[in-house]
């Protein structure tokens, strides 16, 4: 009898085991944004990202995901050292006391680590932009605001496969860390030049008014 029961343990250990780590593995992106990285300005000048950063700003860096089937703003959450997971809407902040260097990766060598499993899958397939913003807070609304100033180029999930990994890791290996070479300020969005358009089209009525 005990010889039965010791088993029926022993195989709720393995199953308890198996389902943990299976809940544990999941595909994970590293990135960040190196100091070395250059960012070509609205004026046509490319810099590089240490000197278009303005350290008395708060400036950080968030990854955009795109995909047909995405219908409002998706962003790869992030994951700490303490092993909390959070939202990534707001990014990584580059000016958090550490001499402007960042905290977990935004332009220092560490990188940042945001489960991306749930994008592995896709028809057409979801991609990746990271973006540098600024983040203010609005006193009326009570709640923090992000204004994209620049972004990388937009990477497929398939061509991001070295910087993939099946696990979180505080100290991930050289090489495996995404890291975007250039930033540039982005095309504007289908909504953003219908806001433009009916706002200079206001505009011309306006003044059309004042003339009549």
């Amino acid at each position: 009898m005990r010889r039965e029961t010791s088993r029926i343990v022993l195989l709720a250990a393995v199953i308890l085991t198996s389902v943990a780590r299976t809940a544990v593995a999941s595909d994970v992106l590293y990135w960040m944004v190196d100091s070395s990285a250059t960012v070509m300005k609205s004026s046509g000048e490319t810099v590089n990202i240490t000197a278009f950063i303005d350290p008395t700003t708060d400036y950080a860096a968030r990854v955009r995901v795109v995909g047909e089937n995405i219908t409002e703003d998706t962003f790869l959450d992030l994951y700490y050292p303490d092993g909390t997971i959070e939202s990534g809407e707001l990014g990584v902040d580059f000016t958090d006391g550490t001499g402007g260097s960042g905290y977990w990766g935004a332009g220092v060598p560490t990188g940042n680590q945001s489960p991306s499993d749930g994008y592995a899958a896709g028809s057409p397939e979801y991609s990746f932009v990271v973006e540098l913003g600024n983040i203010t807070w609005d006193a009326d609304k009570g709640e923090w605001s992000w204004t994209t100033v620049v972004q990388s180029a937009t990477m497929a999930y398939s061509s991001l496969g070295t910087y993939i990994h099946q696990s979180f890791d505080i100290n991930p290996p050289a090489g495996t860390v995404w890291a975007p070479t250039f930033f540039a300020v982005p095309e504007p969005s289908g909504g953003m030049l219908m806001a433009m358009g009916l706002a200079l089209l206001a505009l011309c009525r306006k003044r059309r008014a004042e003339v009549a």
